[in-house]
């Protein structure tokens, strides 16, 4: 966005007080919430606005990209390129990002009718993948139909008025979707915490559900936590989605989570039921975690319930950790909303499986058990 208009800059502001929350509600379009001097991440819908921006941040050049916005609050830093929609860089300063990013594809566009640029990062899917096959011009699951297809997202960003360094993506999809995405990301200030309130408005009239379902693709990860919930309906408390189920060598079990070991040559895919909605990956002394809240939405999650899934493929070099909302039939002007939190730790090399276990389910706010006398 071109900041150089007072006009437009007083639009900014205006559009950038716009509050996220995590349910799925009727609330007109464009409704400004009363203002609140603090930010809550979970604030229900119209109770607490966005804190005010106070200065704009500029696009810069980045790996061959002519724009992207760099959010740096001197401990940690994201990159967001709006060409290819992407968060494409998380990273403690000076530190390594766990995103994969395609070396070969840096600075590159998706070319005209490829359906799925795969050049890793984090986004955003809004429709489920079962959906795809319903709307596919192949009548197919995969790649994706076209309208799903990469293309550039609009994007603003700012240092809001308690100092974190925050971004806007937006994109609108047309027929059949009739919907406007918008990625509002928060870096709290000094910490290496990134806050993405995800929200889904329905344009015009359609009958395909939406979901927001977020996908981060990581180089080279040898260990996924999942959540495993005792009632869950999943044999073990989880499902296989894709390849042959785990051995026992490769899925540990530590009494409410598991711990997949990345096999070698192995493409699996595993989704876990647990409303406990967190999954976390490891790379050598590297942890990233994340997880989604998203109270008040009622539907069925996708893929037979799973709320957090995991793709790992060791022959390509990446596995992908997902986090999934409940799909909605959203009628025309109400919304879908969740809140997305991705956190980066170092975790001691050479963890014992269910040591990293227990420090996920710590990132978490839950209790770690007590090792037996």
């Amino acid at each position: 966005m071109n900041m150089s208009s007072p006009f437009k800059w007083l639009a900014f502001l205006l559009y950038a007080g716009i509050v996220y929350s995590t349910a799925a509600h009727a609330m007109p379009p464009g409704s400004m919430p009363p203002s609140s001097p603090a930010f809550s991440a979970d604030a229900p819908y119209g109770t607490a606005a966005a804190p005010p921006p106070v200065s704009p941040i500029r696009p810069e050049g980045y790996l061959g990209w002519q724009e992207a916005y760099r959010l740096n609050n001197g401990q940690a830093e994201a990159v967001l390129v709006p060409a290819i929609g992407r968060l494409v860089h998380f990273a403690p300063l000076d530190g390594a990002s766990p995103f994969r990013l395609e070396s070969s594809l840096h600075g590159q566009m998706p070319p005209d009718g490829d359906p799925f640029f795969n050049i890793g990062g984090d986004w955003l899917w809004p429709v489920s993948q079962a959906r795809w096959a319903s709307f596919s011009e192949n009548g197919r699951d995969w790649p994706p139909p076209d309208i799903l297809a990469d293309l550039p997202w609009t994007c603003s960003a700012w240092t809001d008025a308690l100092g974190a360094k925050c971004a806007l993506l937006s994109r609108e999809y047309g027929a059949p979707l009739h919907i406007n995405v918008t990625r509002l990301f928060r870096l709290e200030p000094a910490s290496t915490h990134l806050v993405i309130r995800q929200r889904i408005e329905r344009l015009a009239t359609s009958d395909i559900p939406v979901v927001l379902w977020n996908i981060s693709q990581l180089a080279q990860t040898e260990h996924v936590v999942l959540p495993v919930d005792l009632d869950s309906r999943f044999e073990g408390g989880l499902k296989v989605l894709m390849g042959e189920p785990p051995d026992a060598e490769s899925l540990l079990s530590c009494g409410d989570a598991k711990v997949y070991r990345i096999r070698p040559g192995a493409e699996t895919k595993l989704g876990s039921d647990s409303s406990r909605s967190w999954i976390a990956a490891a790379r050598e002394t590297q942890l990233i975690f994340e997880t989604a809240s998203c109270t008040g939405a009622i539907g069925e999650y996708p893929d037979g319930g799973c709320v957090v899934e995991l793709y790992s493929n060791e022959g390509l070099g990446y596995s992908e950790i997902e986090t999934l909302s409940p799909e909605v039939n959203l009628p025309p002007g109400t919304v879908l909303e969740n809140t997305l939190r991705i956190q980066l730790v170092q975790t001691p090399l050479s963890l014992p499986d269910c040591g990293l276990a227990d420090q996920v389910r710590a990132l978490a706010g839950e209790t770690v058990p007590v090792p037996a006398q």
